[in-house]
């Protein structure tokens, strides 16, 4: 029999160390360690253990929002997180089924976003096919990739149109390297900008930023490409030590220098600098809207220019 028990702060080490060593697909953003930097009150918090005799078998990160089960709003991704000692058909299968009945008996409908496969130190399809198989719908997001190798440069991947406009930026010897704190409002009041040009706003707050820079200094990475001491671009990098991934999580230029490809120089250095430290994907996001009703081509083109290649992030809804 499984048994489920509520999160407390109590069981923070616990959880934690769970999610990061123990489990086929947890990742830093469901830690307690990330999804604690938020505020308390921000959200109603429901994550649970799925144990065993004791023994952890999942963690199922999440909040109620309005009497739904919803995968964890602090954080990109959500779960169940499983454990890799019981990742096999069956096991799965009952876990989920715990889970299922769990989320039936407590709340309005579920929606769970687990970790995307990219992420995850095994394939996902045992986890999709059994979410699947309880009558969860899936809902996918297009993203995409570019495959890394420390023996090669990752600007040979790229396509012509990206190696000229490397090409270019580097006639106008740029440097590249990590934000320091002194320039971290400079990035941000560029982010800001950004996202006023598609109606948005950033997720986290300038404060929050630094406080995530503090927190996790060796998984939460921000870089920026200059010329001559003035910044021109910069990014926020989550990398994913357990899958050897690189994740672009935010850009921020200064579109009034677009002149300089300095964003072609930013990602181009980005890539070099995770391939040389061993990883092996750069990971680009998603280029859908609308929860992936909409894509933007013009995005995904931009992406494909770097070598990217498709994959997806999925979702599971259910109304109970």
């Amino acid at each position: 029999m499984y048994e489920i028990l509520p999160y407390s702060a109590k069981k923070e080490s616990r959880w934690d160390h769970f999610v990061m060593e123990e489990s086929v697909n947890g990742t830093f953003l469901q830690t307690r360690k990330f999804l604690n930097y938020h505020p308390e009150g921000r959200f109603v918090d429901a994550s649970f253990f799925v144990e065993k005799s004791g023994i952890i078998v999942a963690t199922v990160p999440g909040c109620n929002i309005d009497g739904k089960f919803i995968s964890h709003q602090g954080s990109t991704f959500g779960g169940p997180i499983i454990s890799k000692d019981f990742y096999s058909g069956a096991k799965i299968l009952e876990i989920i089924g715990a889970i299922d009945q769990h989320l039936v008996e407590n709340f309005k409908g579920s929606r769970l976003k687990p970790t995307a496969a990219l992420f995850a130190t095994a394939p996902t399809d045992l986890l999709d096919y059994a979410l699947e198989h309880k009558g969860y719908s899936r809902h996918t997001e297009l993203s995409c990739w570019t495959p890394l190798c420390k023996e090669a440069d990752p600007l040979e991947n790229c396509k012509r149109e990206c190696r000229h406009n490397f090409r270019q930026s580097e006639k106008l010897n740029l440097t590249y390297g990590e934000i320091p704190d002194a320039e971290m409002e400079t990035f941000y009041r560029c982010l800001e900008l950004s996202k006023a040009r598609h109606n948005t706003k950033p997720v986290h707050t300038l404060s929050e930023l630094r406080e995530l820079k503090e927190r996790f200094p060796e998984e939460i990475l921000f870089r920026g490409i200059w010329q001559d001491g003035i910044y021109l671009s910069g990014m926020m990098i989550f990398a994913f030590k357990q899958a050897k991934a690189f994740h672009f999580q935010y850009l921020a230029p200064d579109d009034s220098r677009r002149e300089t490809n300095a964003t072609t120089a930013l990602f181009v250095n980005a890539m070099r600098e995770a391939a040389q430290k061993g990883f092996v994907k750069f990971s680009w996001g998603i280029s859908t809207e609308d929860g992936g009703d909409y894509l933007n081509e013009n995005l995904y083109r931009f992406k494909e220019t770097f070598g990217a290649l498709p994959c997806v992030n999925a979702r599971y809804e259910k109304t109970f």
